[in-house]
């Protein structure tokens, strides 16, 4: 016969363990987000083209996915941070320019302008898919 004591703390560990899963299921993904992406040829003030993205870090490694399945993929060198190096040895600059909007990648030649709010770029894709 189980005693009041021993029921409650099988119950306890569920909880626990419960929780834990809950938690560390959310840690997985707490450092991938969509994003819009702005591509900007170097040189160029406006942008050549905009997707939607996803933006992830890992360990100071950055992946940016587009929606046309071209991904960056950058690699930190050095103790400077912002300075990385891309998949063809390229080397990457983060700049901060926009604030709390986003973040700016410059390779060797174009720009990468990463916006957290993808929200103006999701409405005007579905507005060109109504007749």
């Amino acid at each position: 016969m189980k005693t009041v004591n021993s029921v409650f703390k099988g119950k306890v560990r569920w909880e626990v363990l419960g929780l834990l899963s809950v938690l560390l299921n959310g840690l997985a993904y707490a450092d991938e987000t969509p994003a819009r992406c702005d591509i900007y040829i170097k040189g160029s003030e406006q942008p050549a083209i905009s997707f939607p993205c996803t933006f992830s870090q890992r360990r100071g490694h950055v992946t940016i996915t587009r929606s046309d399945e071209v991904t960056y993929s950058f690699t930190p060198i050095g103790d400077t941070p912002g300075n990385y190096e891309d998949q063809k040895g390229n080397a990457v600059y983060r700049q901060r320019g926009l604030g709390v909007d986003g973040v700016i990648f410059k390779l060797k030649n174009e720009s990468v302008y990463i916006y957290w709010d993808a929200t103006s770029l999701e409405q005007k894709t579905s507005e060109k898919k109504e007749p």
